[in-house]
This record gives structure tokens, sequence and C-alpha cells, in this order.
């Protein structure tokens, strides 16, 4: 059987070397799925994981139709949820973009509208935005649609699952009717399919499902820890981890979270709505360069966010739903790489993750532990030798000889070695199948009534010599490198 290549899909020739400027010589399955019918200017509806190379998919063919803008009059137009998601749908497009001669202006909430504006009226051939500052634009009439003949609806779920629905049919009312629509989700049901039907002519659907060979390696735990433990816990495993990404619920969690993690001596901030965009940017790039080990989001960060090396995602506070879970996750064991999910519940939430259990369907056992577990601390380097490692198995690892060149200990197998466990869950398929099936736990409440629930224990009027009040009840340790 031949290979596919770029070259047999209908891919320019300056494409393809852009392409292979980046690294990229072959197509990804969605892309091989997709291409033929994208640059031939059909509509389409790609059901495909988040990280499954879907930017590529439409951006090779919006590049491919080189139709120019004129000032205040895009040409094509691709709509993101959030504001991470366009500055990379962005990046990618001008990475590939080589010899070619593409202006793609992004357009998000948090930062000067006026910028945007002039920006546009400059004249753009590709405009990437999220609903609610185009929404803006177009009120303000410093955008018209009527001249848009593609569009891109990329994470088209989660826009629904945000309430953007509305703005998304506004917006695709003012464009060129005869428009070509890709749409590009994890899902296609629901106020997905509602879109599909109302909005797209004829489309040909491609739904790609992981192969086992490409199938993340992403190892999941759930562990229960008392509320006055749970910082140090955490503290416990990003000091094992090279990057580490924590969500929280709300925006006071994220600030309080990243302080006490920084009290600790590991090197934290946080990234929530409330900093301006200039702020996040710089958190982002300071955690994509690794200078910044751990970053505590709300979901803000939930999609879109992709970073090279991030081996850990913790979930402080439970997600909402099973498909947050899933989108939280998804942060890590991205490109093949060896990914660690831990999900941390307390005596008050564990009914809570019983029935994320269910909706996911996971059977992955909650393990008690606390700060003193060395099994925290080995977490993701065991997971690294051995992709897929049970929580009782952690400890058939042992710290080995630091490598040279490493800032971290090397891991080996004790002589009996331990099993890889490729049946359990997170080792085949996608979504929530992947995630496992219904619960048990070993976790009690123990908790007495009226014991502060927060994210840390109670300040204490005393201050360590650092100037920072301590945390009453926490057993101090100093985790920088």
């Amino acid at each position: 059987m031949t290979a596919v290549s770029f070259a047999s899909l209908g891919v320019d020739s300056k494409i393809i070397e852009g392409l292979a400027s980046q690294g990229i010589t072959s197509p990804l399955p969605i892309q091989a799925a997709t291409l033929k019918d994208a640059i031939l200017g059909r509509d389409i509806c790609g059901k495909a994981d988040t990280g499954s190379g879907k930017t590529l998919a439409f951006g090779i063919a919006l590049l491919q139709q080189q139709e120019q803008g004129q000032s205040k009059h895009p040409r094509s137009l691709v709509l993101v949820p959030t504001r991470e998601l366009a500055v990379q749908v962005r990046d990618v497009l001008a990475s590939i973009a080589g010899p070619r001669e593409v202006r793609v202006a992004v357009v998000y909430g948090g930062v000067s509208i006026e910028q945007q504006i002039k920006t546009i009226r400059r004249g753009a051939d590709v405009v990437v935005a999220t609903p609610g500052r185009l929404i803006d634009l177009l009120k303000r009439r410093a955008i018209s649609l009527s001249r848009i003949t593609s569009v891109v609806l990329d994470e088209a779920d989660r826009m629904a699952d945000m309430g953007f629905t509305p703005q998304v049919e506004e917006i695709l009312e003012q464009t060129y009717p005869e428009r070509q629509t890709m749409l590009f989700s994890a899902t296609l049901d629901g106020d997905v399919d509602k879109l599909i039907k109302r909005h797209m002519n004829d489309p040909v659907r491609h739904e790609v499902a992981s192969e086992p060979e490409t199938t993340p390696k992403m190892t999941q735990y759930f562990l229960a820890v008392e509320e006055r433990d749970r910082i140090e816990a955490v503290a416990e495993m990003a000091q094992g981890s090279d990057r580490t990404l924590i969500f929280v619920k709300t925006k006071r969690g994220a600030d309080e979270i990243s302080d006490l993690l920084n009290d600790y001596g590991i090197r934290s901030s946080s990234m929530h709505g409330d900093l301006r965009q200039s702020a996040r940017n710089r958190v982002l790039e300071r955690f994509v360069k690794g200078s910044l080990r751990v970053l505590v989001a709300t979901d803000v960060a939930a999609r879109g966010l992709d970073v090279s090396g991030l081996d850990l995602v913790i979930h402080y506070d439970l997600p909402e739903d099973h498909k947050a879970y899933i989108h939280r996750s998804g942060r890590t064991a991205r490109g093949g790489s060896v990914g660690v999910v831990v999900t941390l519940t307390t005596p008050r939430s564990a009914r809570a993750l019983k029935q994320l259990q269910r909706s996911l369907g996971s059977d992955t056992p909650i393990y008690k532990v606390d700060p003193s577990d060395s099994r925290l601390s080995l977490l993701v380097k065991a997971c690294q030798a051995s992709e897929i490692v049970e929580f009782d198995d952690i400890l058939e690892i042992r710290q080995g000889p630091k490598p040279q060149g490493r800032s971290g200990g090397g891991y080996q197998k004790r002589s009996g070695g331990f099993s890889r466990h490729g049946a359990r869950s997170g080792s085949s398929g996608s979504g929530a199948s992947r995630f496992g099936n219904a619960a048990r736990s070993s976790f009690e409440s123990s908790e007495p009534r009226g014991e502060r629930q927060g994210y840390g224990q109670p300040r204490s009027s005393e201050s360590r010599s650092s100037g920072r009040p301590a945390v009453a009840g926490t057993r101090r340790r100093s985790y920088s490198r």
C-alpha cells in the first residue's frame, strides 16, 4: 500500500517546504483523512481527539486558497474558544506559511481592541478570533465578514460548552452564504450537531480514532488526602516532575496555591481570567521555556494549552464534570510522550469523585496517602521508566545514580522488576473510553465536622524569617533543586 504524503493529498509544494522546515514530513491520520476534501473546498466535519493535528488539517487548506483580504474584509475566519488557542493557531499558520505571504490577524479579549482594529484595517487574509471579541468588532463596524469564503470552527464542542453557540451562529449569519465551513471537534452531538445541520452544506464526515501506536501514554491516579495535607502532597509530587500543571476552581485558589508552593521553594505562578493578557503571555512563556516549573490555573487553560514536556497534571479541585476532566488531563501525554494525571480528593469531596469516576467509566482504585508517602515523589519517574505503573508498584522503583547533565535522579527497577499494565485505563481508546470502567474506593471519610476546608490551613500570626506567614499543621521542606 502506497504511503500517504502531503503531495498526494494535493498540498502545494511551497507549503510542503514550510512543513518540512518545521520537521513535518508526513500527514497525521486526521490530516490524511480531511486534507483532500478541505483543499477541494468541501464542508467538513472532523472528529478527533485534542492534540491529533487538527490545526494543520484546516490550516494547510486555508493557506492553499491564496485568497487575499482587503482592509476590514478578511477572506478566511477561524473561530476558537480561548485566547491561548487563538495565539497557538496563529503561530502554527505562520510557521508553515514558508515563502507564501499570508497575513494572519488574531483577535481576542483582554488586550487593547484599538490595536486589533488597526490590524484589521491594514488588511488580513485570515482572522483567528474568539467569538466575544469578534462580536465586539462587528458591533463597532471595524470588520466585515461579507467576503468570508472559508470558516473554521475549531474545538466546536468546547465553544458550545462555554455557551458560545448563539455568538457563533450570529457570526456565521454574517459570512458569505456560499462559504466553505470546516468544523473540528472531539464530539459531534448536541449543540455541535445543531450547528452542523443549520450552517453546513452536505458536509463530509471524518472520524479518526487514536491508533494503538499513537495512543497517549497516560497513567492516572486517584489519591485521597486529608485537607490539611493536600498542599504538601502536591509539593511532593511536583518535586518529582519537570513540569506540572495544577487545576483549581477559583482565581483566588490559583493565587493561593501558587504562593504556598513558592513558600515550599517550588517555583510557581498562577494563571486565570483576572490576569491581563500580557501577564498571561509572560507566564506561559516562562512555563514553556522551563524557567517556571509549576503553573496553577483555572479552567482557562483546560483547552488549547500545548506545552512540550508537561509530564504531570494535578486536579487539585475536582473538575466540573467528566468532559472537563478529559480536557484538563489532555494537557499531558501529548505527541506520544509519557504523562501522569493525579486527581486529589478529600473526605468532603469523596462522593463527588465517585460520581466523576462513574461518568468516566473508571475502575481505577482510590488510594489514601499522606505527604510522607514516598510514592508521591516517584510517580512521574516511575511512569517514564515503564509508561503504565500501578500505584502499589511504584515502590518497585528505586532511585539510581544521578545521570550526568540532568538535575533530577534516575530510577531503576529492582531485580523483580514490574510489569506493564497495558489493559488498565489510559492504555487504549479515546475520550471517556480511555479512562477505564466503574469505581471502587479504599478511602473512607474521616475528617471531623467543622474542620476548615480551604486551600491551605489557617495562617498563624507568627511569620517566618522570609516574611511570609506560616501555614499551621504543615511540615515545611525546601524543594528547590
